[in-house]
């Protein structure tokens, strides 16, 4: 691999091109005596005669394994200070109606930040209450849907989103539960177009005025205020 300006100082140039890198792949994907790359038990070559290509495979087995370690693993760390965790699956990874099924039959949420993968989640039939909402262009409209379907949590992402809520749910007869996205200066260890918890980001607010919207929110008997919210960057959300 030629060394260029844009590389990261960390890139290397691999021992084995062909090898499977295994932080990308599936923990079964290997490639057989003939050199095929095998995914799930099945050659994609066979993949691609039966269904074509461009193709989009997801390892079953592999997702609901790592599902329920993601689960446990984070489920023992909150035991160990003496609190509890809720784990949900980024949506935004990748949604469909097998996915959601997959990942609520191992224990975990779904986290969702459109209308669209709100409508994928409960067609798959998740929990609303184990559906988180967040997005930080989120229309009336789709916040209307979420509290009517009585979504677990909205996260909410602007000052003006406060009064959206609230008044989505007053209008319906609900108390939503909510928390408020702050970014909180921690700076992740990631390419800068993947941090988000930036002080100039346009996702959440400013972390020296939660005290002050978090009081507002409060304010809405419409409105239960669980907490804070925080996003540091790419694979990193609390």
């Amino acid at each position: 691999m030629a060394s260029t300006d844009a590389a990261p100082p960390w890139l290397r140039t691999p021992d084995d091109a062909n090898a499977l890198a295994p932080k990308v792949w599936p923990e079964r994907a290997h490639r057989d005596a003939d050199g095929r790359l095998v995914l799930g038990g099945i050659p994609v070559t066979e993949l691609a005669e039966r269904f074509g290509t461009p193709l989009y495979v997801v390892d079953e087995a592999d997702v609901r394994a790592r599902a329920a370690r993601m689960l446990a693993a984070l489920q023992a760390a909150a035991a160990s200070v003496g609190t509890s965790a809720t784990v949900y699956y980024a949506g935004k990874a990748f949604l469909s109606g097998a996915i959601v099924r997959w990942v609520t039959e191992a224990g975990l949420g779904v986290d969702v930040c459109t209308g669209g993968e709100l409508a994928i989640a409960l067609a798959a039939g998740a929990e609303p209450a184990r559906i988180g909402f967040h997005g930080n262009n989120k229309s009336v409209a789709e916040i209307e849907r979420a509290v009517a379907a009585g979504v677990g949590t909205i996260v909410i992402d602007s000052e003006i989103e406060i009064e959206r809520v609230a008044d989505a749910a007053a209008r319906a007869g609900r108390v939503q539960r909510v928390r408020l996205r702050v970014n909180s200066g921690v700076h992740a260890s990631t390419h800068e177009f993947l941090a988000t918890a930036h002080e100039d980001q346009k996702f959440g607010v400013s972390l020296d005025r939660a005290v002050e919207l978090g009081t507002r929110i409060r304010s809405h008997p419409s409105l239960d205020f669980l907490g804070l919210h925080c996003h540091i960057g790419s694979s990193a959300a609390v």
